[in-house]
């Protein structure tokens, strides 16, 4: 069996909100989701209003077999690319719809829709209900990031908001996505940093790891924690606290999730993979997000992983679901994948290492070895659970931060993967299911390997490097180890198809910003701004098909999006300036404004900047 906790990251700490998300189990959400609808009308009927179209008058990359070599014209019709190439041969294929709009993109960049192949939708719009602790500003990360700082936005909230709600109750402060590893020097707000804030209003702070939380004196009396711990919760003291903390009510938290999408949408972004649906209401949750994905709201499509590591659950899902990955109908939401969750998070110090941690005597997480741990026990459980799934034909995303957890996983993938030897000598059919490890943040040579025998694929939270590449380097992991992280460039090099995802709520939404991080690999913490071993720095077109068609390709869509090829369906993206062009410096590629945003053929974001 599984262990009860669930440290580290987006991914780990997703069941312990279920109590957050309980309101929508009492509540007629599917009427606040009509309503939803209702107020959304105008923006639906400009998406519908597009029928057929022509694109041409700029630069126009298909992604054709991953390469980017570039065509005069696009045609699309009822929701699907009818032709590519020169302009009059698809002038000519384009004759049966002769009301096709002609688009001039007046020197503009087209190309397929982006994919962020792993986040967290339900999750990130709760906390988007709370206060913004984070230390990014956009996506960059915030200047003058402190608890001085944090001190002020809480002040801020408490002098907007008072300290009792309308019914006389005690007005609950809530944060979000402090990250104490950014903040110099490092200092976690326990209960003595949080009383000099109230005393009196509870308050409660969620790292931005997602795994310790944060109380102020106040709020532990309420939640019944030991004082003697100064605030500082792990594990199932997090989930006294968000036990005895009010939820947010469906209309708002249907209204977030509409945020979340919408922001995607403005990224460019026109999939959306989430990576461990269920793992809060169970099926309620997924009934919940196809409905949404299949509204007129939608403005992205969503495919997901559902989140396995209870055994129980996890045979919930094998019974319940049949997958079809070879569907070229235009779905919505689909179910593609089981999620398994193998450790924590490295800068949360929970990832599973082969060693200590740098600052573990400093900084030590209360319950967690100065290793950090692995969340089977004995890890021959996961084996057993992986082997379930693969088994039932389901590829199973493994999400393994730290060095040694990888060991395990990939140990078990060996042991589950050749259970039985071939009777007919043909390919093991486990080995085309096209299994991920997520994360995959500290790689040797010898794992990528393994990795390369077994037919795995990894998919790298690249913001690792971008963001924490400087605190990896000098604090947490040391100089040597730190070289390890997200090694895109040796994965490509072993024959791996690799992608880039944001973890969101880790780190905000931007494939752009992703592809910039991928290709100059700068530690953004850095006062020098000196890449972190940029031998592993991918060049343009690699960082591009990371988040489009390899990204596809990893989640079983690339049948259907991913690039622009006749009969696949008309998600693409309109930008500003051409991130492939070498005039356009590699560090601003998150600067490129998106124009424009389709979805099966029809616009979903127009830029009011832009046009």
């Amino acid at each position: 069996m599984s262990q009860p906790h669930q440290p580290g990251c987006a991914c780990c700490t997703l069941p312990s909100l279920s109590m957050q998300l309980d309101a929508l189990q009492h509540h007629n959400w599917t009427e606040s989701l009509a309503n939803l609808v209702r107020v959304a009308a105008e923006r639906a009927k400009l998406a519908l209003h597009q029928d057929a179209a022509i694109f041409h008058g700029g630069t126009i990359y298909t992604l054709q077999g991953g390469q980017p070599s570039r065509v005069e014209a696009l045609g699309i019709a009822h929701g699907k690319v009818v032709s590519v190439g020169s302009l009059q041969q698809v002038e000519t294929d384009m004759r049966a719809q002769p009301r096709a709009e002609r688009i001039d993109l007046h020197g503009k960049t087209l190309l397929p829709g982006m994919i962020d192949p792993h986040m967290h939708i339900l999750p990130s719009a709760l906390y988007r209900n709370w206060i913004n602790l984070s230390p990014f500003q956009g996506q960059v990360l915030r200047p003058g990031y402190n608890l001085d700082w944090v001190a002020e936005q809480l002040r801020g909230e408490l002098a907007s908001h008072g300290s009792h709600t309308a019914s006389g109750a005690p007005r609950w402060l809530t944060g979000f996505g402090v990250d104490p590893s950014l903040i110099s020097p490092w200092k976690e707000p326990d209960s003595h940093f949080l009383d000099g804030i109230s005393a009196e209003v509870p308050i409660f702070l969620i790292n931005a790891s997602g795994h310790l939380g944060y109380a102020n004196s106040a709020a532990v009396k309420l939640a019944g924690l030991d004082p003697k711990e100064n605030g500082v919760t792990t594990e199932s003291n997090v989930a006294k606290v968000l036990a005895v903390i009010p939820g947010l009510a469906a209309p708002h938290l249907l209204g977030k999730v509409q945020e979340i999408l919408n922001d995607a949408a403005a990224n460019g972004i026109t999939t959306l993979f989430d990576a461990g649906l269920g793992a809060g209401l169970g099926p309620l949750e997924i009934t919940l997000v196809r409905a949404f994905a299949q509204s007129p709201l939608a403005p992205v499509r969503i495919g997901a992983a559902l989140y396995g590591n209870p055994d129980w659950l996890q045979e919930q899902w094998l019974q319940t679901y049949q997958l079809n990955h070879n569907k070229h109908d235009d779905d919505r939401f689909s179910v593609r994948a089981l999620k398994l969750i193998a450790d924590g998070s490295n800068q949360g110090l929970t990832g599973y290492q082969s060693e200590d941690y740098c600052c573990a005597a400093e900084h030590r997480v209360p319950g967690v070895s100065p290793r950090g741990l692995f969340n089977f026990e004995p890890p021959i459980t996961f084996a057993a659970q992986l082997q379930r799934a693969l088994n039932a034909g389901w590829p199973v995303l493994v999400h393994a931060n730290g060095d040694q957890a990888l060991d395990y996983v990939l140990a078990s993938f060996e042991l589950a993967l050749f259970d039985k030897a071939s009777e007919d000598g043909t390919l093991n059919p486990k080995l085309t299911l096209r299994s991920r490890i997520e994360h995959c943040s500290l790689l040797s040579d010898a794992s990528i390997a393994t990795m390369a025998r077994l037919k795995l694929s990894p998919s790298f939270l690249i913001g690792h490097v971008g963001y924490w590449g400087q605190i990896f380097k000098t604090t947490i992991l040391g100089r040597e180890r730190a070289q390890m992280l997200d090694r895109c460039q040796s994965a490509l090099q072993a024959g791996l198809r690799i992608s880039l995802h944001s973890d969101h709520f880790v780190s905000p939404l931007g494939t752009l910003r992703m592809m910039e991080q991928a290709v100059t690999r700068v530690m953004e913490a850095d006062p020098e701004q000196q890449p972190l071993n940029p031998a592993e720095c991918l060049d343009r077109i690699s960082a591009l098909r990371a988040v489009t068609l390899d990204a596809a390709w990893q989640c079983h869509m690339d049948h259907i999006v991913g690039s622009l090829e006749p009969g696949k369906l008309a998600d693409l993206a309109i930008l500003e300036q051409d991130p492939l062009d070498p005039a356009v410096p590699a560090g601003s590629l998150r600067d490129i404004r998106v124009h424009q945003t389709w979805l099966a053929g029809k616009p979903v974001y127009h830029n009011p900047n832009t046009h």
